[in-house]
C-alpha cells in the first residue's frame, strides 16, 4: 500500500482552535497508567491516548467521536495489551475523544458541536452543528494535531447505528473494509461491507481523510446497543486480521 503523508489541512484554512482561557495542564495522578492527556474538553475532561506495538503499519483508532455511541470502546484496553509487543503494527489509540458528550450520553461536545463535522474538509460548511469553521473546537483540534504527527497509514473510528453492524470506508480502503469484516462475521454473521451511508457527510474525518487525503479510513457502526463482549470480540479480530495481512512495499 502506497503510504500517504499529512503535512496539514485541506479545504477551508482551520483559525485558531478557540478563544477560551488556556487550562492548567492535567495532574499526574488523574491519568490511567500508560494513558497521556492530549488536551482538555470544555468542560476540562482530559482526552486520553495511548500507543503499543513498534510495527511499520501505522494505526490511529478513534472511540468516542460521538458521546451516545459508547459501543466498543472496552475493547480499547485489551486492543492496547494485544499489540503491545507486536512488530508488525503501532497502533495509537484515542480512549474517548468527546468525553463531555460521553457523561451527557450526547451525540455532540458540550458546545453542541458534530465532532464529526468539524473538519478541515473541502465540502465544509458553516452551521451551528457542524461549528463556525473547522476545527473550531478543543477536541478536534487536538485530535488533528496528533493524528498529523503520528502519520497513519490507517484510520478507524468507532461508531454504532441501529442498522448496524457494518463497516463504512473512504479512501482507498475498500480491501481493509472486506478484511475486517470476514474475521468480524466469525463472531457475528450479521457484519457486512456498507460502502455509502445513504447521507451527506460534510466536514466529517471521512471526507477530510479519506476523499480529500487519499487515507484509507474505516468507520466501524456496530449495532446501536450491542453488548459489550460481541463488539469488543469483533474489533479484536476485525484489527488482528488487518495487522496480520501482507501487504505491497510502498
Amino acid at each position: 500500500m502506497q503510504r500517504a503523508t499529512l503535512t496539514g489541512p485541506v479545504g477551508p484554512p482551520a483559525p485558531s482552535v478557540s478563544t477560551s482561557p488556556t487550562l492548567p495542564p492535567i495532574p499526574t495522578a488523574r491519568v490511567a497508567p500508560s494513558w497521556t492527556s492530549l488536551a482538555r474538553t470544555t468542560q476540562g475532561r482530559p482526552i486520553l491516548a495511548t500507543e503499543s506495538g513498534t510495527g511499520p503499519l501505522r494505526i490511529y483508532l478513534i472511540g468516542g467521536i460521538h458521546g451516545d455511541e459508547t459501543e466498543g470502546r472496552t475493547a480499547l484496553e485489551s486492543l492496547k495489551d494485544q499489540l503491545a509487543s507486536s512488530s508488525l503494527a503501532t497502533l495509537r489509540i484515542i480512549r474517548d475523544m468527546n468525553p463531555d458528550g460521553t457523561i451527557a450520553h450526547r451525540r455532540t461536545n458540550a458546545r453542541g458541536r458534530d465532532l464529526n463535522r468539524n473538519w478541515p474538509a473541502a465540502n465544509f460548511t458553516p452551521s451551528t452543528n457542524r461549528g463556525p469553521s473547522p476545527l473550531s473546537e478543543r477536541e478536534s483540534a487536538a485530535i488533528h494535531k496528533d493524528l498529523l504527527a503520528f502519520n497513519p497509514d490507517i484510520v478507524i473510528v468507532l461508531h454504532s447505528i441501529a442498522s448496524g453492524p457494518f463497516v463504512n470506508y473512504d479512501g482507498p480502503a475498500a480491501t481493509l473494509a472486506d478484511t475486517f469484516v470476514k474475521a468480524a462475521k466469525s463472531t457475528d454473521p450479521h457484519w457486512k461491507v456498507q460502502p455509502e451511508m445513504g447521507y451527506r457527510t460534510p466536514g466529517s474525518l471521512g471526507s477530510y481523510l479519506g476523499i480529500d487525503r487519499n487515507l484509507p479510513i474505516l468507520t466501524i457502526e456496530f449495532k446501536r446497543g450491542q453488548d459489550e463482549a460481541s463488539a469488543t470480540a469483533a474489533l479484536e479480530k476485525g484489527l488482528a486480521a488487518i495487522v496480520q495481512t501482507p501487504r505491497k512495499p510502498s
